[in-house]
C-alpha cells in the first residue's frame, strides 16, 4: 500500500488510489524543477570556468578548481558534464544559438547583412575572445560553428534553396564560415582594435577594388 494512505484504509476499509492526473503533475513539477537547477549548474559551472581562465590556462584547470569556484561538488559536476572539454563545448553551442537568435531577430536576409552581425556580435564579446585566444580555444569555438552555418542559410534564405544546392552548399559554407573565422583570428590577433562596421566596410571595398 502507498505510504500516507494507511490511516484512509484503516478509518474507512478502503484503499485509496491516487488521483492519476495529480500524481502526473506532481511528477512534471518535480521534472521541472529538477532541470531548472541543472540549468543553473551548468551555467554556474561555466562561469566558474571562465574566472579562474582569467589566472590559468585552460590546459591546466582541473574540475576540482571549477567545481570550488562554482560552489558545487565534483559528482554533481561529472552529473552534468564528462570533462571540462565537454563543459567549454556547452557554452561554445550556447554562443552559437545566441548569435543565430540575434540573426534572426534582426531577420536578415543577405549576405553582408549577416556578415556584419557576426562581426557586431563577437564585437560585444570582445574581452571574451581575447581569453579565448590566450587559452588557444579559438580553434575548438570555430570546429563547432560550420553545422550552425546551415541553419543560419536555412533561415537567411530558405530550406528549399538549401535543398536546392545541398550538394554544392557544403562547400560554399566551407569558403564562407572558414573566410569569415580566419579573419576574425587576424582580428582578434590585432586586439580587435578595428570597429566590427569598418572592418566589413574594408572587406567590401576589398571585394570591388578592381586593383586587388
Amino acid at each position: 500500500m502507498i505510504p500516507g494512505l494507511f490511516e484512509t484504509f484503516c478509518c474507512t476499509g478502503q484503499a485509496v488510489v491516487p488521483n492519476r492526473n495529480i500524481q502526473e503533475r506532481k511528477w512534471s513539477r518535480m521534472n521541472t524543477t529538477n532541470g531548472k537547477i541543472a540549468e543553473q549548474s551548468r551555467n554556474r559551472l561555466v562561469n566558474a570556468l571562465l574566472v579562474i581562465m582569467e589566472q590559468y590556462d585552460f590546459r591546466e584547470i582541473t574540475v576540482t578548481q571549477i567545481s570550488q569556484e562554482a560552489g558545487l561538488s565534483r559528482k554533481t559536476f561529472y552529473r552534468l558534464f564528462k570533462s571540462k572539454e565537454e563543459l567549454i563545448d556547452f557554452f561554445f553551442e550556447g554562443l552559437y544559438r545566441d548569435c543565430l537568435m540575434q540573426i534572426r531577430s534582426r531577420q536578415l536576409h543577405h549576405y553582408w547583412e549577416v556578415v556584419q552581425c557576426y562581426f557586431d556580435f563577437c564585437e560585444e564579446r570582445k574581452e571574451l575572445l581575447l581569453l579565448l585566444k590566450r587559452n588557444n580555444l579559438l580553434a575548438p569555438l570555430f570546429e563547432g560553428s560550420y553545422q550552425y552555418a546551415f541553419k543560419a542559410f536555412e533561415y537567411v534564405r530558405s530550406k528549399e534553396t538549401a535543398d536546392t544546392y545541398s550538394a554544392f552548399l557544403p562547400y560554399l559554407l566551407a569558403y564562407s564560415v572558414g573566410g569569415m573565422f580566419s579573419m576574425l583570428l587576424k582580428w582578434v590577433e590585432n586586439g580587435m582594435d578595428m570597429p566590427s562596421s569598418q572592418l566589413i566596410e574594408k572587406l567590401k571595398d576589398g571585394f570591388r577594388s578592381v586593383d586587388i
